[in-house]
């Protein structure tokens, strides 16, 4: 017809697009000079050329990067192996379940204690109970551990292995779980650790093999691979790190995917001047603590004083400080002179993405012992931690180191 007709050669002169590996490109027609036309059905011979066109941002916001796609870019870049991958899209797929069922708990009658404790001796959480199963039960069925380790279980865990993935994984399945009942933030926590060497002695008997290598696990931070946590709030968010920075992937439940969110998060320094931790506890810190808090409060130096967040779980508090800088302040005091959080899986992992964030992580009475070259001497061993920005720290650790020398003339 002649609306055919005209369609068709409309379509000859106008510009055709394509697809490249950089992104959608247009062949471009002949340019004309001016004053001059294509009759209709003329054709130019003129070449065509290409033109590289980049996708709009309603276009781009579509183009989303999953926690899956992300490790398997790793993977190809050679950044880690596909026995990193399974075990870590099995973590996630744990994650996923316990963000519904904190969701879910008021609900699912899953609030409350289990009338029970853990290895550390605090008291259980219905939730507690269920994250552990499930966190077990992810990283066995992967087939990429040899050995777990959970707050919530008393002795380390033996598993069976794959050949060439036997990695050592370590979680607190809920960190902060007496804050669910008043609807308070809450995470889990791990840190995935090579395996190491089992040294095993002629005569060993058989339970005695088995011990030595569960207290294998007793590894200092410096053995980690990856570390991360998911935190359970107005979203649910999983921040990772596999040694080569740290990111954040957001649960979108419309799909049921850990989706890129935050890329290669850096601790701002200098951030914002925030301090973190337990005040309801300084009458029981070292006497040159509590005066740092009081410089905080009210600086000599005329500066506008600190603000004070504490949510009271590690891990919204740490994230804060991971997104906008500051400090917190976990010391030992009078009641837990070896601190209150688990070195292996707690504050060893935090640190480890403190550090691969441009942050420092310490303990010690001067805040300057590197948390991940400290050695467990306990499976379950207690720690305490000061993490922040490298400003904030050195700040501290200056303190802390005048004090001291102070001190150490007065009793001269």
């Amino acid at each position: 017809t002649p609306s055919a007709h005209k369609a068709a050669s409309a379509s000859r002169g106008a510009p055709r697009a394509a697809l490249t590996a950089s992104g959608p490109a247009v062949l471009s027609g002949p340019a004309l000079k001016p004053g001059l036309s294509l009759k209709q059905g003329q054709a130019s011979r003129a070449p065509w050329r290409r033109v590289a066109v980049h996708a709009s941002p309603a276009v781009q916001q579509y183009g989303l990067v999953t926690l899956t796609t992300w490790l398997l870019e790793e993977e190809k870049a050679g950044r880690t192996d596909m026995d990193m991958f399974a075990l870590m899209t099995s973590i996630a797929t744990a994650c996923k379940q316990i963000s519904s069922l904190v969701n879910r708990a008021a609900v699912a009658n899953l609030m409350g204690a289990a009338d029970a404790q853990n290895a550390s001796g605090d008291e259980q959480k219905k939730l507690d109970v269920v994250a552990n199963e499930l966190f077990c039960a992810a990283v066995a069925n992967c087939g990429r551990t040899s050995i777990t380790v959970s707050e919530e279980e008393e002795k380390p865990v033996a598993l069976e292995a794959v050949s060439g993935g036997a990695y050592i994984a370590c979680f607190d399945p809920i960190d902060g779980s007496s804050n669910l009942d008043a609807c308070i933030s809450s995470g889990s926590i791990f840190g995935i650790y090579t395996p190491g060497e089992c040294v095993i002695e002629e005569g060993d008997s058989p339970e005695t093999m088995v011990d030595k290598c569960l207290v294998n696990v007793r590894k200092p931070g410096t053995d980690l691979v990856a570390a991360g946590y998911c935190m359970y709030s107005s979203h649910t968010i999983l921040v990772l790190t596999l040694g080569h920075g740290v990111f954040g992937f957001t649960l979108d439940t419309t799909c049921g995917e850990f989706v890129l969110t935050h890329r290669n998060i850096r601790i701002p320094d200098p951030g914002q001047r925030i301090y973190s931790g337990n005040e309801g506890n300084t009458a029981l810190w070292a006497p040159e603590l509590r005066e740092y808090l009081a410089e905080l409060k009210r600086p000599s130096d005329g500066s506008p004083p600190y603000a004070y967040r504490y949510i009271g779980a590690l891990c919204p508090d740490f994230h804060r400080i991971l997104l906008y800088g500051g400090i917190w302040v976990y010391p030992p005091d009078i009641k837990a002179p070896q601190g209150k959080a688990r070195l292996l899986y707690e504050v060893a992992p935090m640190s480890y993405l403190a550090e691969q964030a441009g942050g420092v992580a310490c303990v010690g009475p001067l805040a300057d012992q590197r948390v991940l070259e400290v050695v467990p001497e306990k499976v379950h061993q207690k720690s305490p931690l000061f993490v922040g920005s490298t400003t904030e720290m050195r700040k501290l650790q200056a303190f802390l180191r005048e004090r001291a020398e102070a001190k150490a003339v007065v009793a001269a």
